[in-house]
């Protein structure tokens, strides 16, 4: 995919060993690396991306399955399906089961983050060397962190996988060790919390949300309360929160606040109103309180992603 953006296969960047693949971007489009690293047979895989691109990058690809969990140090963009924001300094975990994956990562915001990749096979290996049939629903598991703000361990474990200049050079073991440490993290994460796991979600629940969640995108700019959304889900509003951040990773308070930071994004690249006037138009009349959430979400003050832009 970021072949076609322009990358170029490079030798490994500083802090790197020759059990890396390394493509570098020195473009119009485009500037940066990409690393990828994974063993033979590839039943994990580790990938590290610091680039930037100048306009938005589509993301429309249909991987295979396996299960990742990732640390964003940079990013600002979505995933589509389901949709929820890419946001900094955050840990991300997914199933990803063969099927069709899209998502945008916004130009002039870099791009950098560690991912650890595990086949279905590898993980069903872990659990039966670690945990003798104790634990299962791994998948669950890596889909229940959602965009987890409150997992510094992994965030601490990926994050020391970022490139550094002077690093020593780490044989396979040590990657393997990462990525079995990874494993490990997340599965006693959801023994510790049965509810970071996650329980099923009936059909007719999800086709109910999928209303409410369309419901917000349509109307994220006005004063949303959990009540009228609860009975457009046809639930109780203690039952509609529950779900809705077992379905889409999220509390519905962080979801509404994702959708009008989107919405800010793109007034923002527009610079038709003030910083001021598109804090308004997304629903907020305290300027500071939306330059915070904006910061929170996008990594920076919107000030400082219209200097990026350049406008």
């Amino acid at each position: 995919m970021l072949r076609s953006a322009g990358f170029a296969q490079a030798l490994p960047a500083q802090g790197l060993g020759g059990l890396w693949s390394s493509w570098r971007c020195e473009g119009p489009e485009c500037t940066g690396w990409f690393h990828f690293l994974s063993p033979g047979p590839a039943l994990w895989s580790i990938t590290i991306h610091d680039f930037i691109m100048r306009g938005d990058y589509i993301m429309d690809v249909e991987p295979p399955s396996y299960l990742t969990v990732t640390w964003f140090k940079s990013i600002a963009g979505e995933e589509f399906s389901p949709r929820r924001r890419l946001r900094p300094n955050s840990v991300w975990g997914q199933s990803i089961g063969g099927g069709p994956w899209k998502g945008v990562a916004r130009g002039g915001v870099p791009v950098q983050s560690v991912s650890i990749e595990v086949t279905p096979e590898f993980s069903a290996q872990f659990l039966d060397g670690h945990y003798a049939g104790r634990f299962r629903d791994v998948e669950r598991a890596f889909a229940g962190l959602g965009a987890a703000d409150e997992f510094p361990e992994m965030r601490a474990l990926l994050s020391r996988l970022w490139p550094r200049p002077g690093d020593p050079e780490h044989g396979g073991l040590y990657y393997e060790g990462k990525v079995l440490q990874a494993m490990g993290l997340i599965v006693e994460r959801s023994r510790r919390d049965p509810a970071a796991e996650g329980r099923p979600v009936s059909p007719a629940d999800r086709e109910r949300l999928r209303d409410v969640t369309s419901y917000i995108d349509d109307h994220c700019s006005a004063q949303l309360r959990i009540g009228d959304l609860a009975r457009i889900a046809c639930m109780s509003p203690t039952k509609f929160k529950e779900t809705f951040k077992r379905l889409n990773g999220r509390t519905v308070i962080r979801y509404v606040q994702g959708r009008r930071m989107s919405r800010a994004e793109l007034l923002l690249r527009q610079g038709d109103l003030t910083i001021e006037q598109v804090g308004r138009s997304v629903g907020y009349t305290c300027a500071s309180r939306f330059s915070a959430l904006f910061k929170r979400e996008v990594g920076m003050l919107p000030s400082e992603y219209r200097r990026r832009l350049g406008v």
